[in-house]
């Protein structure tokens, strides 16, 4: 990659070893054993030498930030503010003045000092304007100005302010195909796309993920004070999986392992019993339960891959490609595709389709509580609920690893485990957003007694909606059984209204 003779050594020590330090820097920071890897590596040292604008572009999870990150690090400007900015994180009406900055009394309910915006901050450094796609289109027009003038004008200003900055803007969409559906700005896109960098999925670059797996052991390894390894079957089966999340999602299921593993060599067999692999490591296959009419089998078959495609590619162009039929046979299709599918969507609302959806929704709050049940240590709660105390050392262990699944999970708002005594309901954990005295009767509302009582018979039971002091839940109570199965403890899981409402939306979609 490097090639230097011995006068060039002797006139140029400074840049052999600027080039040997960003060489060992973008070693160190990134895991890169595939080729297609090893090419953006070599692009982002090459770009870094000049403040051009960068374009990154891949899917969530493949590490948009941490390329720009690398790039501001290994340029001219790393001594100077690199801020990041996530796009579609700020609210619509608030992105104007959280980008340009507004002037004293600028508009009501602005600071009274006025407000210095992200431009302007990060002057004469590097701004990362991440999830550029979710811009709204007013502001496009405002973002095109600022990089075509170099100039920013705040809210309330009369007066532009000359500003000097590199930007690094990263998407997970295709803005081609948002130019081609008047959802972005093709004078802006060409703005942005000077130097555009793709950063592979995860499942392009397969060959590091075994590299990968053994960094993120390594690391929460020594966060959690564990020495959990990986059988071969076990590194099989994560490289035969599709991993839509990429890199993030590796890392998240690698933590998770570590935190909820007994035993401290993992085989394929612990991703069966927590059911992780249950949907994409699979080949897809077509079940056939009775026999059809053949063309009804096809116009099905058909039906679900044009689905498919469009949901992953969300473009009609790249389905088509992929299904191998010309773009105007693919549009034809899908169209008669969504109309059949409102069609169907109408006709379900008529006849009580809220009701199907809730308990569609019920089926997998069901299944969250029953996996993390599985999850835990039988033998440990069985002491715990012997001795139910802060002071016994399995309670902290316990509270930590309810936490992680709930911090992992992200749906989750509280998770607990009780015992039951009879007549009577008993805390002995929770995470820790619940402050509860284990050896303490539980007093919660009726419809949760009633659902732990359940549990306590072995039963999986969703709750209907209830309302305490703290909100309104839903409920997913999964029984903790030994291996005789019987009823050890019970364990309950949590979701919010809000939750619940954005799923049934999703369900209803």
């Amino acid at each position: 990659m490097y090639s230097f003779g011995i006068h060039h050594i002797q006139e140029y020590p400074n840049r052999l070893n600027e080039s040997k330090s960003k060489r060992l820097l973008i070693e160190n920071r990134f895991i890169a054993h595939s080729e297609k890897m090893k090419d953006v590596l070599q692009l982002i040292e090459k770009v870094s030498k000049f403040p051009s604008t960068v374009l990154l572009v891949g899917e969530s999870g493949v590490g948009k930030e941490m390329v720009a990150s690398a790039i501001y690090e290994l340029g001219h400007r790393s001594d100077k503010p690199f801020i990041k900015v996530n796009c579609g994180a700020i609210p619509e009406n608030l992105i104007e003045s959280e980008l340009f900055g507004y002037t004293k009394g600028a508009f009501t309910g602005a600071d009274p000092n006025g407000k210095v915006g992200y431009f302007l901050q990060a002057n004469h450094g590097v701004l990362f304007l991440d999830e550029v796609a979710e811009l709204p289109l007013n502001l496009q027009v405002k973002l095109l100005r600022v990089i075509q003038e170099r100039e920013v004008v705040p809210l309330g200003a009369t007066e532009p302010i000359k500003i000097d900055i590199q930007i690094i803007a990263a998407t997970n969409k295709n803005l081609e195909v948002m130019v081609e559906e008047n959802l972005f700005r093709k004078d802006l896109y060409f703005r942005l796309n000077v130097v555009p960098i793709y950063i592979p999925p995860l499942r392009q670059r397969k060959e590091d993920i075994p590299y990968l797996a053994k960094h993120f052991l390594t690391k929460y390894n020594q966060r959690y004070k564990r020495n959990v390894t990986f059988s071969e079957d076990a590194i099989n089966k994560l490289m035969e999986y599709t991993w839509y999340g990429n890199v993030r999602e590796l890392e998240n299921l690698i933590e998770r392992t570590i935190v909820t593993s007994d035993d401290n060599h993992v085989n394929c067999s612990f991703f069966e019993k927590i059911n992780y692999f249950r949907q994409s490591s699979c080949k897809p296959s077509i079940m056939v339960s009775e026999v059809m009419n053949l063309q009804e089998a096809i116009d099905t078959v058909e039906e679900q891959l044009i689905i498919l495609a469009m949901e992953k590619y969300k473009s009609i162009k790249l389905a088509a490609e992929a299904l191998g039929v010309s773009p105007p046979t693919m549009s034809r299709k899908y169209q008669k595709v969504k109309e059949k599918l409102e069609s169907e969507r109408n006709d379900s609302k008529k006849n009580g389709n809220k009701d199907l959806l809730e308990k569609e929704l019920d089926n997998q709050l069901r299944s969250v509580s029953i996996v993390i049940a599985a999850l835990i240590n039988v033998d440990k709660i069985k002491l715990l609920s012997e001795h139910p105390s802060k002071d016994n050392p399995i309670y902290e262990n316990m509270r930590n690893l309810l936490t992680v699944i709930r911090k992992q999970e992200g749906k989750i708002e509280w998770t607990y485990i009780w015992k039951v005594n009879e007549d009577k309901i008993i805390n002995i954990v929770a995470d820790e957003k619940l402050d509860i005295k284990p050896g303490e009767e539980y007093q919660g509302p009726p419809e949760m007694v009633e659902a732990v009582f359940e549990g306590a018979k072995g039963k999986v039971v969703v709750t209907p909606r209830y309302t305490d002091k703290y909100g309104q839940w839903k409920s997913s109570i999964a029984p903790i059984k030994d291996e005789s199965g019987n009823v050890v403890a019970v364990l309950g899981v949590d979701f919010s209204a809000k939750y619940i409402e954005v799923k049934l939306k999703e369900l209803d979609s």
